[in-house]
């Protein structure tokens, strides 16, 4: 029998984010116990705080916004997980991906584990800074090889390294996104993920449901696994 769990981590004030990013904040404003009719708060948090997943329009500008994106495109038949234990600053090649075989070919999303999601409750610093990534090499692979590939996942709070990004203008990111240099449709992509749930595990479907923030980059998500 199949369940399903949950691979998005829980919102909540004071949660980790990258220490570019603002913090989130949960303010209370109507509450029961002050008299009120209701209990109501109000969030505030950046789009790519926590789990959450890039829309196109990220990084390219003629590309489409999160309230754009087909809904189909959130739902996966075949979500492959890909176990590659990383050290920090290294990178995921294509070789990596191929030993996967004809599972690969087959797979809507792919889901990597590089066991760096360890340290996001016990050393953010290290979650943080350099954590492993997707090369360039891969990407492009799973860009142009994968045709059935609607979306990647990653358990680090990028899909590439952000110390490298900027000089080599976020290429990993422009290589699923862009709707231009590569064939339609784009591939999506979520970052902070947490595989925890789903190792060992054999996978069957996942989904998930963003907002549709009018015309904007991303939502903060969380993506729900099938699993035997």
């Amino acid at each position: 029998m199949s369940t399903y769990v949950e691979i998005g981590y829980p919102i909540y004030e004071g949660m980790p984010v990258h220490p570019t990013l603002p913090e989130v904040r949960l303010e209370p404003r109507e509450r029961k116990d002050k008299g009120d009719d209701w209990n109501g708060s109000v969030l505030s948090i950046y789009l790519h705080a926590g789990t959450h997943v890039d829309a196109p329009w990220h990084h390219i500008p003629t590309g489409k916004g999160i309230d754009e994106i087909p809904i189909e495109d959130f739902i996966y038949k075949s979500p492959l997980l890909i176990n590659c234990p990383s050290k920090s600053n290294t990178l995921i090649g294509v070789e990596q991906l191929k030993a996967y075989g004809e599972e690969l070919y087959n797979a809507d999303l792919l889901i990597f584990n590089t066991g760096y999601w360890k340290y996001r409750s016990t050393d953010f610093e290290k979650y943080s800074n350099n954590p492993p990534a997707i090369s360039h090499e891969a990407a492009v692979f799973i860009r142009t090889e994968l045709p059935k590939c609607k979306a990647v996942s990653i358990d680090t709070l990028s899909i590439e390294n952000l110390n490298d990004a900027q000089e080599n203008g976020y290429a990993i990111h422009h290589a699923f996104l862009d709707h231009e240099k590569y064939e339609d449709p784009t591939m999506l992509i979520y970052e902070d993920i947490n595989p925890e749930p789903i190792i060992g595990k054999t996978l069957i479907s996942a989904f998930s449901a963003p907002l549709r923030i009018k015309g904007h980059d991303a939502s903060n998500v969380n993506i729900i696994v099938e699993v035997e």
